[in-house]
Order: C-alpha cells, then structure tokens, then sequence
C-alpha cells in the first residue's frame, strides 16, 4: 500500500506539473505572436524607410525614366493594391489652433467642421448611441489644451489629459480619446483611423488642402458619396477644382445646401506644396498596427 501511494503521489505531482507548464505555454503563446508581429511590422516600416529614402535620392536626378508606360501602369497598380487606403496628407488635417486661441464662438464653422469628423469616423465604432459625445470629446479636447502652461506653443495631441463630467458614462472620454489617437487596422472595413492623422493644432493655421485630402477626410467633410466623387475627380485632373464644380459633384451625391463659411476652411487653388521632409510610415503585420514618423533626406 505505501509503494501505491509513492507512486500516485509521483503520478499527481507529474500530473500538476504538467498541466501548469501547459498553462504557462498557453498564456505565452499570445505574447510570443505579438512580439513576432510587432518585429516584422518593424522590419516593414524599415523597408518602407528605405525605399523612401532611394525615391527621395533618386528625385535628384534629372535623367528621365526609360521605362515603358505600360511597365509604370503595372507598377502603379501594384502600389495602389498595396496601399488601398492612402493616409490624409499633413496639409489636410484641419487645425484647431484657432479655436484654442480665440474660442468656438469666432470660429463656428471651423468648430462644427471638426465635430463633424468626429463623428463620422468614430461615431459607430466608439461613440455608440450616446448623442453629441463628438461635442463633448471636442470641447474637453480644447479645455485641456488651453489649460497647458505656455500657449504659445500648439500642445501634443498625444499628451492631452481630457476632464470628464459625466461620471455616469460608461468609458471616461481619455479612454475613448486614447483609442481615437491609437486607431486600428482599416482592410476589414470595420475599423477606424488614427485621429492624428485628420485632427492637428499647428500655430501657423492654414486652409485645408483639398488636392491632397484622403477619401476617408473628404467623405467626413462632406459625405462618403461625395468624398469618393471628388476623390477621383482630383487625381483625374491637374489643375484644383473650382468651387463650382464641387457644388455640382456634391448635388449629385444628394448634397445640395453648402455654406460660403464652409469653403474659407478649404485650400481649392494650391495644388502642389513643398514637402517638409517628414512622412509617417505604416507597418502591419497580424493584429499588431505601428506608425512611426520619419524624416527623408533633403532633395
């Protein structure tokens, strides 16, 4: 009888062993594929640096490409399939500079603008039925802003502490704010974007360039329909379109009232801009999303 015990103790201590270094594996596993993930995202966005960095290189040069159009077609084609959904560009983000320095009643349109892209990118995704979150989130945004030690200089969108006085809600607004800052991944189609990347507080406020606006940013300014239309329309053609034409794509889309008011926000005439040297690269891999903020060489 004793051997019997010896050995059903030994049995149940292999036994607990094994099923806690199961569990540990288990539990590791996620942590494993994360890191993975997040070193093969990073090893994407080095690429991409590279890359950037040979164009930007190459841009010097005057010699022309004897690559035949069709060879450039494909290519393009290839990029646009790698790249479904290109980022708003740095002079398309609407800034919020003004409403801090001077307040919402001066700036009625530039503040219902901006809850207007509050709400269409993140009103199904986080907002949820709670009716005008986007005005609260918008005016603790400014609060917090204006309550920064030294207005001088525009504060980081990143660093802002937002005050809640719903205590009620379920989700404080700086946990949906974080979120909002973070974004997710788009190709699913249920997802949401980064809020850096429509949102800025510039001190030098300039219009919002409509040439380089991506669809997401056109579709939240007037409506998707309407953003797809004037997406296409823009890189169909050179030259800026005229305000006139605007109003006609936005008629067909079932968008017929525009005020005058609206239109001072817009860049309709600048079609090129020079390029800062800085650019946010992407890198995906898995369910892990990373962006990082690089700077190209001068050319």
């Amino acid at each position: 009888m004793n051997i019997l015990g010896l050995i059903f103790t030994i049995l149940l201590i292999c036994a607990c062993t094994f099923s806690l270094s199961l569990q540990k594996i288990l539990l590791g596993k996620p942590v494993e594929i994360s890191c993975q993930n997040h070193l093969k995202a990073t090893r994407k966005i080095l690429n991409s640096y590279e890359s950037e960095c040979y164009k930007s290189l190459r841009s010097k040069s005057k010699k022309k490409d004897s690559k035949p159009k069709e060879q450039n077609r494909s290519a393009a084609q290839t990029k646009k399939k790698e790249n479904p959904l290109p980022l708003n560009g740095e002079c398309s983000r609407l800034n919020l500079w003004p409403l801090i320095l001077e307040g919402k009643n001066k700036h009625p349109f530039l503040y219902e603008t901006a809850a207007q892209i509050l709400r269409s990118l993140y009103q199904k995704p986080l907002f949820g039925i709670e009716g005008r979150l986007e005005y609260a989130l918008l005016d603790a945004m400014l609060l917090a802003c204006q309550c920064e030690e030294n207005q001088n200089s525009p504060p980081a969108l990143e660093k802002l502490l937002l005050k809640d006085k719903n205590v009620k809600r379920l989700y404080p607004l700086q946990t949906i704010y974080y979120r909002m800052l973070k974004g997710t991944k788009l190709k699913t189609g249920k997802g949401y974007p980064c809020l850096s990347d429509f949102i800025s507080i510039e001190r030098n406020p300039s219009p919002l360039c409509l040439k380089h606006a991506s669809p997401a940013m056109l579709s939240a300014l007037f409506n998707p329909k309407a953003g797809v239309l004037l997406y296409e329309e823009l890189h169909k053609n050179k030259n800026p379109l005229s305000k006139e034409r605007i109003l006609e794509i936005c008629s067909l889309s079932g968008l017929t009232s525009i005020s005058d008011d609206f239109f001072e926000l817009l860049d309709l005439k600048t079609a090129r801009h020079s390029l800062s040297g800085k650019k946010i690269l992407v890198g995906e891999e898995g369910d892990v999303r990373l962006r990082k903020q690089v700077f190209l060489p001068k050319t």
